[in-house]
């Protein structure tokens, strides 16, 4: 008889596959068994661990399908300045006034986070605003989306990027795109700065339990996650998706989608089909209601046929970033040019704005459809959504009630914005319109299972069966009895291969 290394007993464990059960034994990092209490108790030894959870609620530890966890890493160390609960302009400004006080004259200031949304101020953060605070260093402020960043005059004078068209609104100090990405990308931090970023973020993972990750990654990215694994302190699965513009170094390698192992692994390669509502540049097919525009697509139909056909010829998944309805038909007729299937398991990443016909030929190719259920936080009467979008388009925005009932495939991820899979979940239960609403179950499901499903990994994770990893979560609350506060529910305990962390 194989005997456990751990037993946990007296549970609420929902297996996601397989219903409720109150007991699951653990060995060698893996699920041994799954069953009522008085049957698993006969599976210890003397040395087995054996955890009587009194009832609480056992899940099968979140994967969270879109995350940048290196920012998420580089707030937490204060690399970066966290505006993002700052409650209107003035206070972010007061929040940069303080750090400028507190940094050497001409030094860059990076802050991120800014929603002006929740301001009532109702703008933008512009040149003119951090000049008024910032005369003398260059300051950086990166909307919470990423896509849009305001800087200072003193920035505009370092600026050694050279902007791409409808990019760059120097009167107000605006950068969209990749034109912001290019001057982010000259304030990088340090290799060692990038793996204490790691490691603060695991820290944050394991307390909302998280203990995998879909990470949209840079080489300096990569290289830190390398040199952790291989000292064996990177405390989280990693599936790393590189952008586009690396594509070509990793057909050179000879690499390809699934290259890794069970901590570290190469997933897909990103592609951005358009930006975001946030700045106006997600791609629509009718004018946005607050300006005279229906954003842009970041690529020529042909171009971006061309390169999603390469990296899908080359054996990598692809995810596509595609926002507005306009971009989910470019992502979709790319893909479909490359020869999508359901075994390629080729994703479009927000997929906001998607319609009922765009959802039947995502079903047709197999695509995944990868969101973000804290997005709805921003939908209803008076919110982001609405006045940007108009009543109908937010009434229909982030639907993942009718992606599932259309038979696509959702995988659940938070984007950073925030990170939490908990809250993610209480907005999918408690969205304010029919067609974005799940149950709670559905929602656990995705954001575990779904998840897993999207990184090839459904056999060995995301539900608590036999033979699968020991990846598990301690809730205080059982969600299905608290679905009004289910963003108020505590991870007591995360547990990562049967290890507690």
């Amino acid at each position: 008889m194989l005997y456990a290394d751990l037993i946990v007993t007296n549970a609420n464990i929902e297996t996601v596959t397989q219903g409720r059960a109150d007991a699951m034994a653990v060995r060698d990092g893996k699920i041994l068994a799954v069953g009522r209490t008085e049957e698993l108790l006969k599976l210890a030894a003397p040395k087995t661990q054996i955890e009587d959870l009194q009832g609480k609620t056992v899940l099968p530890a979140f994967i969270d399908a879109h995350m940048h966890l290196i920012t998420a890493g580089l707030r937490e160390t204060g690399f970066h300045l966290d505006l993002s609960e700052c409650s209107s302009l003035e206070e972010a400004l007061e929040r940069i006034r303080s750090r400028i006080q507190a940094t050497e004259q001409d030094r860059w200031v990076i802050a991120r986070g800014w929603v002006e949304t929740l301001w009532p101020e109702r703008r933008y953060l512009l040149r003119q605003d951090l000049d008024r605070v910032a005369p003398h260093h260059p300051v950086v402020a990166i909307r919470v989306d990423g896509h849009l960043l305001a800087v200072n005059s003193r920035a505009l004078q370092k600026l050694t990027v050279t902007p791409r068209p409808d990019e760059f609104d120097e009167a107000q100090g605006l950068l969209r795109e990749e034109t912001a990405w290019a001057l982010l990308q000259q304030l990088q931090p340090s290799d060692e700065q990038l793996q204490e970023a790691v490691l603060a973020a695991a820290r944050l993972a394991h307390r909302l339990g998280v203990t995998a990750i879909h990470d949209i990654v840079k080489p300096a990215h990569i290289r830190a996650y390398a040199a952790l694994h291989q000292k064996k302190r990177l405390p989280l699965r990693v599936y790393f998706n590189p952008e586009v513009k690396y594509l070509e170094s990793f057909i050179e390698a000879g690499l390809r989608t699934g290259f890794g192992d069970d901590v570290l692994k190469l997933g897909a390669i990103k592609f951005f089909a358009d930006g975001s509502i946030g700045a106006r540049n997600a791609a629509l097919y009718e004018p946005y209601q607050d300006a005279d525009t229906t954003g842009q697509l970041n690529y020529e139909q042909n171009e971006l046929n061309r390169l999603v056909k390469r990296a899908h010829d080359h054996g990598f998944q692809i995810m596509i970033h595609a926002i507005g309805d306009r971009a989910i038909d470019a992502a979709l007729e790319a893909l479909a040019h490359a020869g999508a299937s359901a075994e390629r398991r080729h994703r479009i990443e927000h997929a906001e704005l998607v319609t009922p016909e765009q959802l039947q030929r995502m079903r047709e190719l197999g695509i995944i459809a990868s969101m973000q259920p804290n997005f709805v936080q921003w939908s209803g009467p008076g919110l982001y959504y609405e006045p940007r979008l108009g009543r109908e388009r937010d009434s229909r925005i982030c639907p993942h009630r009718e992606v599932l009932a259309a038979g696509v495939r959702i995988a659940f991820g938070s984007d950073g914005m925030p990170f939490g899979p908990l809250h993610g979940i209480h907005w999918a239960v408690n969205a304010p319109h029919a067609a974005q609403r799940l149950s709670v179950t559905e929602a656990i499901r995705l954001y575990t299972l779904g998840a897993a499903y999207a990184s090839f990994e459904e056999d060995v994770a995301g539900s608590l069966e036999p033979g699968k990893r020991a990846d598990f979560i301690v809730l205080s609350h059982d969600p299905t009895n608290n679905t009004k506060t289910i963003n108020e529910i505590r991870v007591e305990r995360t547990y990562l291969a049967g290890e507690k962390l």
